[in-house]
């Protein structure tokens, strides 16, 4: 396990800001490695940011990946320093598909390859039934299939999703006196180290005065979805993924990712799953772990 954010200094100093001008508003990120390599996704889980792959950052460096791939962590709509949905706008979860969608056409990525974790694993694995051809390999940690919801179930979940925006409107983001509160506060959310939840904290907080800090996320990411689809539609776009899929689950992660493994493996034939020391944010945990896998991976499939 790792618990001193110093051994991250190398892939912090070395990040390189990016910014994609999206229809709505700006994504922004992080990226490393070699400027024209071939594209390496990150997509990072909910209500976390781009700082969830600084570890894995760091190894990749380390690594002959570096070479040929470049890595780029984008924060997602509403998180880190990407931009909040225009006032009006919720975060439907394909919203997010879409938004993965729309910057692979814009940047003109004929194939990318995905390195993701939990709901960022989510929006990629359904990205990837949409567009097989342009997804390479994907490397899904903590996640696998989809939420789903069965037709009896559409009425109640239009009525919660209606009442939860309804509540939100009147919710106001909790403020901190000081950064170790805040840090305070992720840790006791989560399931990793003080240290892991400082480097998260660190890309997920504003500074508004000198004892006021607030997180960035915008709050209307807690609301519940209205919306979600059937296990009937989310297999069928599983089964046209055709990539490379392997899935990493935390040896004390959520339980739950078994069961939808057990439910959703027979659509993805070529899946292989993993289990590593660790919890549900285990790429922090053990980088060098999973930049061993997906080097591996690549280095199987390309030949």
């Amino acid at each position: 396990m790792l618990d001193n954010t110093l051994l991250f200094q190398q892939a912090r100093q070395c990040a390189e800001p990016v910014a994609f001008h999206l229809p709505w508003g700006v994504i922004r990120g992080l990226a490393w490695g070699k400027p024209e390599g071939d594209p390496l996704l990150a997509l990072h889980g909910w209500l976390d940011n781009s700082h969830s792959f600084v570890p894995l950052a760091d190894a990749f460096m380390q690594s002959k990946l570096a070479q040929r791939y470049r890595l780029i962590a984008i924060d997602w709509a509403g998180h880190g320093h990407s931009d909040h949905r225009p006032v009006g706008n919720f975060y439907p979860f394909m919203d997010y598909v879409y938004d993965l969608w729309y910057l692979c056409q814009q940047q003109q990525w004929p194939q990318v390859t995905i390195v993701a974790h939990s709901m960022g694993a989510y929006v990629a694995n359904m990205f990837a039934g949409i567009e097989p051809q342009r997804v390479t390999h994907l490397l899904a940690i903590e996640a696998f299939g989809l939420l789903a919801s069965t037709a009896a179930d559409t009425t109640n979940d239009l009525r919660q999703g209606f009442q939860s925006r309804w509540q939100q409107q009147d919710k106001k983001r909790p403020h901190y006196r000081d950064l170790n509160t805040a840090i305070a506060a992720r840790t006791h959310a989560g399931d990793f180290s003080r240290e892991l939840a400082a480097l998260l904290v660190a890309r997920g907080i504003e500074q508004l005065g000198e004892h006021d800090f607030r997180f960035r996320a915008d709050g209307q990411l807690r609301l519940k979805s209205p919306v979600r689809l059937t296990a009937e539609q989310i297999a069928d776009v599983l089964s046209h993924i055709t990539c490379s899929f392997d899935v990493v689950l935390g040896s004390a992660g959520h339980e739950r990712l078994k069961q939808a493994i057990t439910a959703w493996r027979p659509y993805v034939k070529q899946l292989n799953v993993h289990e590593l020391e660790g919890g549900h944010h285990v790429h922090m945990e053990q980088p060098t772990a999973i930049i061993g896998l997906l080097s591996q991976i690549t280095r199987t499939h390309n030949g």
